[in-house]
């Protein structure tokens, strides 16, 4: 079987639970003698995107700061994070980091897994910023600013 992506305890339960129907009452331990380079990944609207190492427990704040920190640019309110769940198959939750920093609800700062992406999207009015910069200020010759002449 595959270990990857388990805790010790949860590779604890998950063999006990297998070994119950041969063994009575199975006692297992399960000791890591080496990690295998386990990564997270953070990306979007970031100071430093890219891969961090992931060890020991890291949560979504941590993976944040490590990689520079939120640009004024971000969604604090709707970061995703993309897990490897059961056959490999990928699934995407949101957490609400806003509520995590102003201590409302502070499960929104949930612990990442090997492999987990964190990708913080950029806010709604950034994406008008990016739009007005595209369409208007590049194709319609309009000129900006203030000019004195005395």
């Amino acid at each position: 079987m595959s270990a990857a992506g388990l805790t010790p305890d949860e590779l604890t339960q998950f063999l006990t639970r297998q070994y119950a129907a041969q063994l009575n009452k199975p006692e297992l331990t399960v000791i890591v003698r080496a990690f295998g380079g386990h990564k997270v990944y953070v990306d979007g609207e970031v100071a430093k995107p890219g891969m961090l190492p992931l060890v020991g427990t890291m949560n979504v704040i941590q993976a944040i700061s490590q990689a520079g920190g939120m640009k004024d640019t971000a969604r604090v309110n709707e970061i995703i994070v993309i897990r490897h769940g059961a056959a490999n198959q990928p699934y995407a939750f949101s957490v609400n980091l806003e509520k995590a920093i102003d201590g409302t609800d502070l499960r929104q700062n949930v612990p990442l897994k090997a492999f987990d992406i964190v990708f913080v999207p950029r806010s709604p009015i950034a994406n008008v910023n990016v739009w007005v910069d595209q369409y208007l200020r590049k194709n319609i010759p309009i000129q900006t600013g203030f000019f004195y002449n005395f």
